[in-house]
Formats: C-alpha cells, sequence, structure tokens
C-alpha cells in the first residue's frame, strides 16, 4: 500500500468512495483515513446521507420520453461531428 493520503486528496476522492468506484487498495485508503480524520469523516458521514436522501429523492422519478429523446439526438449529433 503507498503512503496515507492526506485531507485534500481524501476530499478529492470522496465521492468516488462513497460510490464505491475507487480501486480496492485506494478504498482501503480512504477508509483508513477516515478512521483517523475526525474532520474528513464527518464530511464523508454528511455527504454519504446527502447521497442516500438523492437516491431516495429520485428512485421513481423518470426521465419523460421526449426529453429522453432530445437527449440521445444530440449525443448522436454530437458523436457524428466527432
Amino acid at each position: 500500500m503507498s503512503d496515507a493520503i492526506d485531507c485534500r486528496e481524501a476530499r478529492a476522492r470522496l465521492q468516488d468512495f462513497l460510490k464505491e468506484e475507487l480501486t480496492a487498495e485506494r478504498a482501503t485508503e480512504m477508509a483508513a483515513h477516515l478512521e483517523r480524520c475526525g474532520h474528513c469523516f464527518s464530511e464523508a458521514r454528511f455527504e454519504a446521507s446527502f447521497l442516500l436522501m438523492l437516491r431516495s429523492k429520485t428512485q421513481h422519478t423518470c426521465c419523460p420520453n421526449a426529453l429522453r429523446a432530445r437527449i440521445l439526438d444530440a449525443l448522436r449529433s454530437e458523436q457524428e461531428r466527432d
């Protein structure tokens, strides 16, 4: 495992950590930092609660079909220009 991460790195990785998008090694580093750092732990707990609230509020919300079609058309147009 690499050297311990600092608070700046922990804040930069926090969203990826909470969404479980880090490698196992990075996730272990983050967990170790959060165990040592009360400030970052509090921030992580707040962010985790916020993400949970967002998921619960949007769980049954769907994008209207017309909007979905417009977004897909825009993405296809953008892809064709590349």
